[in-house]
């Protein structure tokens, strides 16, 4: 069971202009920062995932929980993500992303055609990302549509 999976739940076509040249709908470059600004590794110190349904609200830090994640970036903007809760089977998740203005674009390899946007802020050391997600709350190996929170370190 994968019960952590970033998984497209806004499909929306990505209208961005390619600063590099390519006509591949990726812009290395945003607003505010660039996808060679945050090219390295990064670990997880904060990894919330929150409920986006009705009902009682629901919220799941798998760091806080003694779990791990941590996101590898390279400067192409091929990226791999791991999620690793305690006891449980690494969650890997490898795609691109790049920038619509001051927005980050995540477009995994497994649904190559579909594209999250995160909000993204970035110092030298920290970078913290909020988004679109869907998470298995309750342990039934389904996955509800959630929000996740990811603050991170430079490793």
């Amino acid at each position: 069971m994968r019960p952590l999976a970033l998984i497209a739940l806004l499909t929306v076509p990505l209208l961005v202009a390619c600063d590099s040249g390519e006509d591949d709908g990726f812009s290395l470059v945003g607003t505010t920062t660039s996808v060679a600004e945050i090219a390295g590794t990064w670990t997880a110190t904060r990894a919330t995932f929150s409920s986006a349904a009705e009902g009682p609200a629901l919220e799941v830090d798998i760091i806080a929980e003694g779990g791990s994640a941590k996101l590898a970036i390279q400067t192409d903007g091929r990226f791999t993500l791991t999620l690793a809760p305690l006891g449980e089977a690494d969650d890997v998740s490898n795609g691109r992303l790049g920038f619509d203005e001051e927005l980050l674009v995540v477009s995994f390899d497994e649904d190559p055609d579909e594209f999250e946007f995160f909000t993204i802020q970035v110092t030298e050391t920290t970078l913290s990302l909020e988004g679109p997600a869907e998470f298995d709350f309750d342990g039934d190996g389904v996955e509800e549509s959630a929000r996740v929170a990811l603050d991170l370190i430079r490793s």
